[in-house]
């Protein structure tokens, strides 16, 4: 036997092991015991899957298209091989998907069945219970299964608790909680945490400042308290000044994005924002685990007090019936220009608590030359006959 087939036949028989390794780990393995409940309602809840990284794919498919999706593109070109879809949108950022069974079809097969949060036993939870993406569907021998994203973990726990909820909105439940190894742990040693710096915290734009006054993660304030003490937001309380002087004109518009030092990243979904006596308070979705520091982006808006070079009058745009919706027009404004798509009607009974009619001006992107994202706020209202419009707090 010569040296080359000697070679040839010892890489076509590391082929199929080296496949089945890729497989092995591949996104459908489990990586630990199967786990399942039966309910108190008879239906089997099964936890599926578990996939941590950028891949995320459909757990039920064959083996053999587990492993084709390991390839790279020239690859599988080159072996004609059709690729099943990467189902995770976290782009470059490693996310979580937990994957669940249930024997029984639920009443909407469209859409989720449960809510899910993951955390560890510190009680460092985290779940986007209004911005988590979620697969649906079914196969031959499953009758429904659901897949959550979850886009922030406490990724120093050796060990994560699942806990699922028999509702896919706030308010569940609990029905059950899973046990599993952590498949994306991050140890302290590894990768040191971001150094979280002392309150308060002041940070400038122009002569406008903002000071985060007060971070919390606690549960939601709501009208009624949640079913579940491990259901928390984040709370961010800020004072606002201009020119030196308090000031109202400014709110905190939205928490853009939030990090740490463990490849954690996600976005402030879910967020709202109350003013204060003295300022402004900001709450999002995202429950951030407690036992590591955070770095956040928010931004600011201003929503009242412009100058006379700020603002612009665009008028005459007609009422549109249907969906509202005709050629832009376009109108420049200080620095920016912007694109009106139409000025649609409220739908019936969606302004009855103020007692008027109502409308929606739909505006595209306002993009500075420098590439900055502007907003446009609503500074005055009037109808054709002069009848000031504008309605309280409209921006």
């Amino acid at each position: 036997m010569t040296r080359r087939f000697r070679w040839l036949v010892t890489v076509l028989a590391l082929i199929p092991f080296i496949g089945a390794l890729v497989w092995r780990i591949g996104p459908g393995s489990l990586g630990f015991a199967r786990q399942e409940v039966t309910l108190t309602n008879g239906v089997t809840l099964r936890l599926a899957s578990v996939q941590y990284g950028t891949l995320h794919m459909d757990p039920f498919t064959s083996p053999w298209k587990q492993w084709a999706a390991k390839l790279t593109k020239s690859w599988s070109q080159r072996l004609k091989i059709t690729v099943p879809a990467n189902l995770g949108l976290g782009g470059s950022n490693s996310t979580m998907s937990v994957w669940l069974t249930r024997s029984q079809t639920p009443s909407d097969p469209k859409t989720e069945a449960y809510s899910v949060l993951v955390g560890d036993d510190e009680d460092n939870f985290a779940g986007a219970r209004f911005t988590t993406q979620i697969i649906t569907g079914r196969t031959p021998s499953i009758a429904h299964y659901e897949a959550h994203q979850i886009y922030i973990v406490p990724r120093r726990a050796r060990e994560l608790r699942i806990r699922v909820y028999d509702h896919p909105f706030y308010g569940g439940r609990f029905v059950h909680e899973f046990r599993i190894p952590n498949p994306g742990f991050v140890p302290t040693n590894a990768i040191l945490p971001l150094v979280a710096e002392p309150l308060p915290q002041t940070k400038t734009s122009g002569d406008f400042e903002a000071t985060l006054v007060s971070f919390a993660v606690q549960p939601p304030e709501l009208d009624s308290p949640p079913p579940d003490p491990i259901y928390r937001s984040a709370r961010l309380n800020f004072t606002m000044r201009q020119g030196g002087q308090p000031t109202t004109n400014w709110i905190p518009d939205r928490v853009r994005t939030v990090f740490d030092a463990t490849g954690n990243v996600g976005g402030g979904g879910g967020w709202s924002y109350s003013p204060t006596k003295d300022g402004a308070f900001i709450d999002f979705s995202w429950p951030l685990p407690a036992c590591e520091p955070w770095r956040m982006e928010v931004e600011f808006r201003q929503h009242h007090g412009f100058s006379s070079n700020e603002i612009s009058a665009v008028r005459r745009i007609p009422i549109q019936s249907g969906d509202g919706r005709f050629a832009p027009i376009t109108h420049q404004l200080p620095g920016a220009q912007i694109e009106i798509f139409g000025l649609i009607p409220s739908a019936p009974g969606e302004s009855e608590a103020v007692g008027r009619r109502g409308c929606t001006l739909v505006v595209g992107a306002v993009i500075r030359p420098d590439d900055q994202v502007c907003y446009v706020s609503i500074a005055k209202a009037v109808d054709s006959t002069g009848l000031d419009v504008t309605p309280p707090g409209w921006n």
